[in-house]
């Protein structure tokens, strides 16, 4: 028979690894992303009982639990009940996931480990997206890449071409981050590489938000380090993209009536209208979590392009789909998790040494979210399974590395 101690003893070595395996495994498969934290909550659970504790809170529970507060409260506006309940098992699945992450992870050699796991991640997705692009299809899926106004966008083995370049803006800056400011030799070497790689199929995603989100990620790295290098590196790209763009991007530029439609097409612009009249028709509790899809043409404004009069979209904008599923409530919470989030790493930050690993590491970890928020602007990636999952397991992540520099 085991003892309960030994039971504990594998739970706790089952999460450790566990944690390390998820971000690698959020590279190329949705399902076994899904399997791993199905494992994980359910040894987590399992343990809580034999201890007969309850989860450490942690900065950011009390905000999350009124997320989901406000999330339930929607529901009496919910046109689809079906669909509002699969969105509260999603939030239960990632609020989960970030206190499995920050209770589970309780020393620096289990954050390098994580942090080689996701760059070995990106290394992978990278060269898949190239592969791609040589041959046509990823060795992974078998996916063919997007073509769009004539030119191959990357994909890897992602089912979309934003989703890959949301996945790269949300994990790259912490690679590139400590590939220049902490490791050395073969560790760096490796970094680097990745970084290289990952950079170049962010680019040729041409996903404007996600490469906006990443530059603006890379100039508060630069700041914050103070490398006047990496800031003059990021100034010669930023004015050298417009003459570097393919002819087809100039030629479709200057078919554009506005700045505007330049930056989030003009289909995009009249999903906004959109979001907009609903978040006016439901201003406080929004229009039921998980629905904002079922009821886009229910609000839909009378001027349309393209197909936004007759189909069916997401916000593509984190804030404003939102607004629109819980609530100007419901984003407000959202954004008070967020100020408490980033009010910890800066206390924290401030006094963690310069050079050290920790400092280096909760640099990368802000920036990826920083630039993932940002792409927010021009995407929904917290409604997108995969990619919201990874978000919270990098806000898990954060909280776990500001846990064990409080501890040292």
């Amino acid at each position: 028979m085991f003892s309960k101690e030994k039971v504990i003893r594998f739970f706790d070595k089952f999460l450790y690894w566990m944690v390390i395996a998820i971000p690698f495994a959020g590279s190329f498969s949705s399902a076994l992303i899904n399997i791993f934290i199905g494992w994980s909550i359910t040894a987590y659970f399992f343990k809580k009982v034999l201890l007969k504790k309850w989860p450490k809170e942690n900065p950011i529970t009390i905000p999350f639990l009124f997320l989901f507060v406000i999330s339930v409260i929607s529901m009496f506006n919910s046109a689809d009940l079906v669909s509002s309940t699969q969105g509260l098992f999603k939030l239960i699945k990632y609020g989960f996931l970030f206190l499995i992450i920050t209770e589970s992870v309780v020393d620096v050699n289990h954050v390098i480990k994580i942090i080689i796991s996701i760059t070995c991640g990106l290394f992978l997705t990278s060269i898949d997206a190239i592969y791609q692009l040589v041959f046509g299809k990823d060795f992974l899926r078998n996916h063919v890449y997007d073509f769009v106004i004539g030119l191959p966008r990357l994909k890897a083995a992602f089912p979309h071409t934003n989703l890959f370049a949301l996945y790269i803006g949300l994990m790259l800056p912490l690679c590139i981050c400590l590939g220049f400011y902490f490791f050395r030799g073969k560790r760096k070497l490796f970094f680097t590489i990745v970084s290289i790689l990952s950079v170049y199929c962010l680019f040729f995603t041409f996903s404007r938000g996600a490469i906006i989100g990443f530059l603006v990620a890379i100039i508060i790295i630069a700041i914050s380090q103070k490398d006047k290098r990496l800031l003059a590196i990021i100034t010669i790209v930023i004015v050298s993209i417009p003459f570097l763009l393919p002819s087809s991007i100039k030629d479709w530029v200057k078919g554009r009536s506005s700045v505007w439609e330049v930056l989030f097409n003009a289909e995009r612009i009249y999903i906004y209208k959109t979001a907009v009249n609903m978040i006016k028709h439901h201003p406080f509790i929004g229009v039921g979590v998980n629905t904002f899809s079922q009821n886009y043409l229910n609000y839909k404004i009378n001027q349309t392009y393209g197909n936004t009069g007759e189909s069916k979209y997401y916000g593509h904008n984190n804030f404003l789909h939102m607004a629109g599923e819980i609530g100007l409530i419901g984003l407000g919470i959202f954004l008070w998790l967020l100020f408490i989030l980033f009010r910890k790493w800066y206390i924290i930050y401030k006094l963690l040494p310069g050079g050290s690993f920790l400092k280096i590491c909760s640099l990368g970890i802000i920036s990826c979210i920083i630039g993932f928020l940002i792409n927010g602007l021009t995407e929904t990636g917290l409604y997108n399974s995969k990619v919201a999952t990874l978000f919270w397991f990098q806000v898990g992540l954060l909280l776990a590395v500001l846990k064990v520099a409080e501890v040292y």
